[in-house]
């Protein structure tokens, strides 16, 4: 499954396969109640896809099934992050009452 969400999500590929993955993740989190630390890595390293509507599908499934563990995810990762993609994963957390 790992390997899938790696190929699913690297950012060289298409659109449709990368939202299709996001919403896999969703499903397994939300609807399959599995709670994986590697679902949530894999939801949380989308957060800087370069595609926008990527990201906010990532912003919206965040929304959704966000937990404490998924929260200090996106903590670590906004260390990581600049500019533009550093102030809208602030939000995410300003929004999500996290932060």
């Amino acid at each position: 499954m790992c390997d899938n969400f790696t190929q699913r999500l690297d950012p060289s590929q298409s659109r449709k396969i990368k939202l299709g993955a996001v919403i896999a993740i969703r499903n397994f989190i939300k609807e399959a109640h599995i709670n994986d630390s590697i679902l949530f890595s894999f939801l949380v390293d989308s957060i800087a896809d370069p595609d926008e509507k990527v990201r906010d599908l990532v912003f919206k499934v965040v929304r959704e099934v966000a937990n404490h563990e998924i929260v200090e995810l996106i903590e670590i990762k906004l260390k990581e992050l600049n500019g533009d993609f550093k102030k809208e994963v602030n939000k995410l957390l300003q929004e999500s009452g996290k932060k």
